[in-house]
């Protein structure tokens, strides 16, 4: 037997074993590659995308309103014509005629006061206010992703805390046990102790199907594997306005909703002319070419007849209309688009205080959280210092097992309000990002040059 044949398992087992192992920072998702990974995957971007092309391709429409229409006509045709019993005998006449006609024509109709114009710079207006409707629809997916992110990430910090409870609540469990023995404790004790360690297994529980559904909010957002991981995030930059009426303006100045109702206005100024543009009148321009190519073979009373037939044909035309009667029509189309334009004022001015006033609620509440997190951190400290001193006078015998129970479920609700505070407070730095017209995180620019960052 060949003696290589003998060492290639142990030479697969010996590389497999020299193998650096896969560190658990390789398999670590940030929140920015949670960002990079979910703007291509949502279903409501890519409708706003969808809807960005079709404003692109409106406006190519309405480029192709002001270029004459211009198109090639072709005909082919024969013809046979029998006729007897003129007044005259014989009198017969036989006829067939064959003919091929090729021409071409064009037409071009406007208003005088440029209404084609008028359509073709709203169709613009129209693109741009497309391309806010996606950045809108960018930021909103955007927002709901690091909310549920951080979800995520509080869900961990609570699984965490549960595990470390449940921890506690077995080593006194075990205490209990060892002071009943010694006979320093009754049973009673030991049933507290028992009561205390069900409800840490249940409380653990809770948290670990709390995070299943918490990591299972994220993957329906981002396209993400069964076991991933996340990276505890770095602390959201908030604007650099940390002013109330600085993070106001900044609001009123960057948020998409607002670029698109003021780009809507505009284009409602633009459909009020593009009604009244009928009560001016249309002037059309025609002009065709052609050749027509004729062969004719018959005959007159008895006289045979041959002969070929060249045509060429011009003809042009300039004609002015001016509608006199139209039973009220274009009165009614200008009133309907006048509304729509006060309409899509009175939306405007609402999202303005909607925005100033969500601003103004976000900026209040990240300070908030920013001092509620100092002072519960500092809770913190003395919930942990008050609970090792409850376990050392509990070890000499100088406090109870209520005692002890007591200090180490103040321990866990300063935990849990932690990290409840802490996780309002990222929410609050989104969303202050948010309401300031900012993405939550900062992204590199996509290709095509538009800055998805803050």
């Amino acid at each position: 037997m060949n003696r290589s044949l003998i060492f290639l398992p142990l030479l697969l087992v010996c590389s497999w074993a020299l193998s650096p192992p896969c560190r658990a920072e390789d398999t670590l998702v940030t929140i920015e590659a949670c960002m990079e990974k979910a703007i291509p995957y949502a279903d409501a971007i890519k409708l706003a995308e969808e809807s960005l092309f079709s404003a692109e391709q409106d406006r190519l429409r309405a480029r192709s309103v002001l270029i004459p229409s211009v198109e090639l006509t072709g005909r082919l045709s024969g013809e046979r014509t029998d006729m007897s019993g003129a007044s005259s005998p014989p009198d017969s006449i036989k006829e067939k005629t064959y003919a091929t006609f090729a021409g071409l024509g064009f037409q071009y109709s406007f208003y005088l006061n440029g209404r084609e114009l008028i359509v073709y710079n709203a169709s613009g207006v129209l693109v741009e206010k497309a391309g806010m409707d996606l950045q809108a629809a960018r930021q909103d997916y955007m927002l709901q992703v690091a909310a549920t992110f951080f979800g995520c990430i509080r869900s961990q910090k609570g699984l965490a805390i549960a595990e470390a409870n449940l921890e506690r609540l077995t080593s006194y469990q075990s205490a209990v046990k060892r002071r009943i023995e010694a006979g320093i404790l009754t049973e009673t004790e030991q049933f507290r102790a028992n009561a205390e360690l069900t409800e840490g297994q249940a409380s653990l529980t809770e948290a670990l199907n709390q995070r299943a559904v918490s990591r299972r909010a994220l993957q329906r957002l981002v396209p993400l594997p069964d076991d991933f991981q996340l990276a505890e995030p770095n602390e959201i930059p908030t604007p650099a306005l940390l002013a109330l009426e600085g993070c106001v303006e900044l609001a009123e100045k960057n948020r998409p909703e607002l670029k698109a109702l003021e780009l809507a206005s505009r284009v409602a100024d633009k459909e009020v002319d593009v009604a009244k543009s009928t009560y001016w009148p249309k002037l059309t321009l025609e002009g065709a070419a052609g050749r027509k190519d004729s062969s004719i073979d018959g005959s007159y009373d008895a006289l045979d007849a041959d002969f070929d037939q060249d045509t060429t044909h011009y003809s042009a035309s300039l004609t002015l209309s001016l509608p006199l009667l139209d039973g009220g029509l274009r009165r009614a189309d200008i009133r309907k688009s006048l509304s729509g334009k006060r309409s899509v004022d009175h939306r405007l001015r609402q999202a303005t205080k909607e925005i100033r006033l969500a601003a103004e609620r976000a900026w209040y509440d990240h300070n908030t959280e920013s001092q509620r997190v100092q002072a519960l951190a500092d809770g913190l400290v003395y919930s942990r210092q008050f609970l090792e001193a409850i376990i050392r006078q509990f070890q000499e015998g100088l406090a109870q097992s209520l005692d002890l129970v007591d200090a180490n479920t103040r321990l866990v609700e300063a935990e849990n309000k932690l990290a409840d505070a802490r996780f309002a407070l990222q929410l609050a730095a989104i969303r202050l990002r948010y309401t300031s017209g900012l993405p939550p995180v900062n992204l590199p620019s996509p290709p095509g040059g538009e800055s998805t960052g803050g």
